[in-house]
């Protein structure tokens, strides 16, 4: 395949690149220490002018108004804002909305899909659970039928970022068996923040600023009209959003950040040019990954396995280069005039959020075991040794 990034998609990562160079970079020094927004006039005027110069909505299919640039354009879009502080901007630019609103039926579409779209509208994802984590498969909220038209939410999601801000939550919960099945199964229920029963019980403090929510429900009546696809048969859309979200959402800021920092640390000489080098190496195999997996999920391949791996490289890559670049840079590194403290603790949340380090490197191997990885590197090793075969790659 051809890893280089198509001409149009090129042309508007560069123009994004300029963007995030003339309009955000300058305003770094605005945000506070422990503050992930900029007062809401800014954000504003900088939505306003990405719509005038066409940088919003790329990656939104153009059925619903977007370019239809597909998940290469989206990480390229999110590589060039990881060249700013500011790239948690990105949720309000208006690249894309929560990804399993497209799974909506029309009705839903209609009253979440479309408003998130227009930027009327901001929603959450509410899956981790204290004795749970982010593991779907283990989730202990429930879901009971509340005549034929409701059901009542019980139980509580913690680490829910944003929650404090939306509109509305995607909600995983566990509801009765139907039709003879024999146990429960997943369900994904679209809730309106301000249903009676539900209530925001904390938000946490953390090392990076952001404070996310410890959610409680309570009876919370939901509509079964809000339910996201099938009844019971969640777990694979849990999946797509996390292969998603581990391929497009922190890695390429984790390239870009290291990529600028990189760049910042060569024009001061503030290192031997091998040292450079040897992180340089490892900056581009994580992009050449990240890049490879996108092109496979728009090919509509399955790259579950691909997104842990990415995930893995990427977001690690980009926390030891910040850190070694802080380093080079000493006491001034360590200061807030520059961006690299600032990259440290945002990127040492990626090690750990939608799932750490250490759970994408069990995803990985226990794929490998089982004969279903993409890579199928132990089939010669097993061949060789008269062992099992290992099945075909899901790929």
């Amino acid at each position: 395949m051809d890893c280089t990034l198509p001409p149009d998609v090129r042309k508007w990562k560069e123009s994004m690149r300029r963007f995030v160079e003339r309009e955000l970079v300058p305003r770094e020094h605005t945000l506070p220490p422990f503050a992930n927004t900029l007062p809401e006039e800014v954000t504003a005027g900088i939505v306003a002018q990405l719509k005038s110069e066409g940088l919003w909505g790329l990656a939104v299919p153009r059925e619903y108004g977007g370019a239809g640039l597909g998940l290469v354009a989206l990480c390229a879009l999110r590589e060039a804002l990881g060249h700013t502080t500011l790239w948690s901007l990105a949720r309000l630019l208006g690249t894309e909305p929560p990804i399993l609103l497209y799974d909506c039926n029309e009705d839903q579409k209609r009253r979440f899909l479309l408003p998130t779209l227009q930027g009327k509208r901001y929603g959450c994802f509410a899956l981790t659970e204290p004795n749970a984590g982010s593991d779907a498969a283990a989730l202990k909220m429930r879901a009971e039928p509340d005549g034929k038209d409701h059901f009542l939410l019980s139980g509580r999601k913690i680490f829910t970022s944003h929650a404090d801000e939306a509109d509305y939550a995607l909600v995983f919960a566990l509801t009765p068996p139907a039709g003879g099945a024999a146990r429960e199964g997943i369900t994904l229920f679209l809730v309106e923040t301000d249903t009676p029963g539900l209530r925001i019980l904390r938000q946490l403090d953390t090392m990076g600023g952001d404070r996310p929510s410890e959610l409680l429900f309570e009876d919370c009546r939901v509509p079964a009209a809000n339910i996201v696809g099938v009844p019971g048969d969640a777990f694979g859309l849990a999946q797509k959003w996390f292969a998603c979200d581990r391929i497009a959402l922190q890695p390429p800021i984790a390239i870009g950040a290291a990529a600028r920092c990189l760049a910042m640390a060569r024009a001061a000489n503030a290192a031997p040019d091998a040292q450079i080098g040897q992180l340089a190496l490892r900056v581009y195999v994580a992009r050449e990954m990240l890049y490879h997996a996108a092109w496979k999920a728009d090919q509509g391949l399955d790259v579950r396995h691909e997104a842990s791996m990415v995930k893995a490289t990427a977001t690690t890559t980009g926390l030891e280069v910040v850190d070694q670049v802080l380093q080079w840079f000493g006491p001034a590194g360590y200061g807030r005039d520059l961006p690299f403290e600032r990259y440290y603790r945002d990127l040492r949340r990626f090690t750990i959020a939608a799932g750490t380090y250490e759970i994408q490197q069990f995803i990985v191997a226990r794929a490998l075991l089982r004969g279903f990885s993409p890579l199928n590197c132990f089939a010669g090793a097993e061949a060789a040794a008269g062992g099992r075969q290992p099945g075909p790659a899901h790929t």
